[in-house]
This record gives structure tokens, C-alpha cells and sequence, in this order.
């Protein structure tokens, strides 16, 4: 029988939905690299390049219940996680990015094989609808479709299910997002940015002996996912052209999943949702350059993990 939570392990953290960089230098008196989660939504102009490494270190100490009851994990699962977004703008209102990333999981006295494991790509398209004004200023509109390459392994774990570092799901993210800044006296600055990403059911995951999903060896069978859900908010305020303060929120929810082994129905997932906050500080040490520090904690969930993440990101602009 499968495990009474989902998942069995924690795979790494789905970039499809956040780790989009900002673009440092974003007024010619203010300068921001964007929140934790939420992504950018102004386009660079064509040819510029931005990179990003982000190290997040997520902790797993609890889990809600389906009436949102929260309950302590033991032992907790501690998650190392690498993800670099590269973003390049094509034109001055298209631009890609392509976000590889790694971990490494410890546990209950046992962790991931090696000291990191390739964990799975997004692929990212935006285009810009409405551009702010020379100054920064003004409401800037964008949509895009994020695409989660399964590059990590989900399955066929034989005897570490630590080393899952994916989850199969080959899912798209449709999103639609805006922000807009406002200059305010002595240099200082405001700007608001939020999104909502909807995701389609993905197509059926293929599943062989032991995976994320519950199942163990010998298991052969397929894995159902229902649509899935996403809507962020976040404020920053320049305090000069250096130092930054962030606060974020986000909402998650994943629908329901069905677990079938050639055989008929294995196991059946109630559907879940998170609610997190995210402060954060930036600090920039040029107007191409800045680096962003904070945590992103849940506050309440259903069906879910409870987690704490500890996470810092170098914004760099070429």
C-alpha cells in the first residue's frame, strides 16, 4: 500500500511558477531584482542577457491535513537546491529563459546519492503586451507559457527514494502578469508585481517501480493529474538605490491525482493547496548586479507539506 502522504519525497522546487529574474536597474533612480517567487514581467531589451543562481535550502516539517490541520514531521526532509534561470531578450518585448536545476535531499539518516542530482528544466516564453514608460513608470503587462521539461528522475528509484529529483509531469503553465512602479521623493521607490498561472492537466506519467508517487518495486503503472493552480503578489520598497524591501505572498493549488497500475486503480490523492508569505532584502552593489536574501514559509495548507525555505539569489545583467 501506498504511503498515507503525497509525495514520498520532496522533489525540486517547480521553477515553471517562480525564479524568474527582475531586471536590475529598472528606473534610472532606482534599482530592483525582483521578489523570490513572483516572475518578471517587464521584457529585457533585445540582446541583454540575465543570469541568476539561486541556492534554496527547503525544509519539510510538517503537513496539513484535508481540513488543514497541520502535523509535525518525523523526521524531517531537508532539501539543497541549485537553479540558475538565464533569461535572453529576442526583441524588446519577447524574451526566453531556460532554468536548469539540481538537489540534493537528507532524511532519516539517509540522503541523495552523490552531492548533487540534475533535477527537472523549464522553459519559459514571454511577451510583453503594454511597456512602461522612459522612467520605469507607469503599468506594464505580459503573458506567458512555462513549460516543465522532465529532466529528473521521478522513478525506478531502487532503494533511495531520496534520489527523486523530478516529477515527471511534462505540464505548462499559461500566465498572465503585471506590475508598475511608482517614484516617490528622496530617491525612494514602490513597485508592485503579481501573476496567476493556470496549468491544464498534463498528459499521463509514466511510473516504473519505485517513485515520488508511493508505489515500490515492481509497481508498473501510470500516474492522472489534475489541472493545477497559481496566483502570486509582491511589493517592494527602495529604500535609496542600494537596499530594497520585499514582502510576498503566494497561493498554490494542485488538483487531484490518480495512481493505476496495469491492474486497475493503486491509489487516489485528495486535491491540495498552500498558502505562503516570502519577505525578503536586496542589495545592490551596481545597477547591473544585486543580490537578493530571504524565506518563503507556509502559513496554512491542505493536504500539503509545511515547509520553510531559506533561499538567496545573485541577479546579474550583461
Amino acid at each position: 500500500m501506498p504511503p498515507p502522504s503525497f509525495p514520498r519525497v520532496v522533489p525540486a522546487m517547480a521553477i515553471a511558477i517562480g525564479l524568474a529574474p527582475g531586471v536590475v536597474g529598472a528606473s534610472p533612480t532606482v534599482n530592483f531584482t525582483g521578489p523570490l517567487v513572483t516572475p518578471a514581467v517587464n521584457t529585457l531589451p533585445a540582446g541583454m542577457l540575465n543570469i541568476e543562481p539561486c541556492l534554496i535550502h527547503a525544509n519539510t516539517r510538517g503537513r496539513y491535513d484535508n481540513a488543514g490541520g497541520r502535523h509535525a514531521s518525523r523526521p524531517m526532509l531537508r532539501q539543497w537546491q541549485l537553479a540558475v534561470p538565464v533569461t535572453y531578450g529576442i526583441t524588446d518585448s519577447f524574451g526566453v529563459q531556460l532554468t536548469p536545476t539540481a538537489s540534493r535531499t537528507s532524511g532519516g539518516g539517509i540522503h541523495t546519492d552523490g552531492l548533487l542530482r540534475v533535477g527537472d528544466t523549464n522553459l519559459r516564453m514571454q511577451q510583453r503586451l503594454l511597456a512602461p514608460a522612459a522612467d520605469g513608470t507607469g503599468l506594464v503587462v505580459a503573458v506567458a507559457a512555462a513549460h516543465n521539461l522532465t529532466t529528473g528522475t521521478y522513478h525506478q528509484l531502487d532503494t533511495n527514494p531520496l534520489n527523486a529529483t523530478g516529477s515527471g509531469a511534462a505540464r505548462t503553465h499559461w500566465v498572465v502578469g503585471a506590475q508598475r512602479l511608482y517614484l516617490l521623493d528622496a530617491g525612494r521607490a514602490v513597485r508592485w508585481r503579481g501573476q496567476v498561472a493556470w496549468s491544464p492537466s498534463p498528459r499521463a506519467i509514466r511510473v516504473r517501480g519505485a517513485s515520488i508517487y508511493g508505489t515500490d518495486e515492481g509497481f508498473r503503472g501510470r500516474v492522472h493529474a489534475s489541472q493545477a493552480w497559481n496566483a502570486t503578489l509582491a511589493a517592494e520598497y527602495a529604500l535609496d538605490p542600494r537596499w530594497v524591501l520585499v514582502g510576498e505572498a503566494v497561493w498554490n493549488r494542485q488538483g487531484s491525482l490518480r495512481v493505476t497500475s496495469d491492474h486497475g486503480t493503486f491509489a487516489r490523492y485528495k486535491p491540495g493547496q498552500t498558502f505562503s508569505l516570502a519577505p525578503a532584502a536586496e542589495y545592490h552593489f551596481s545597477s547591473t548586479m544585486g543580490l537578493i536574501a530571504g524565506v518563503q514559509f507556509t502559513v496554512a495548507g491542505r493536504n500539503r507539506s509545511d515547509d520553510v525555505t531559506p533561499q538567496v539569489a545573485l541577479n546579474m545583467l550583461f
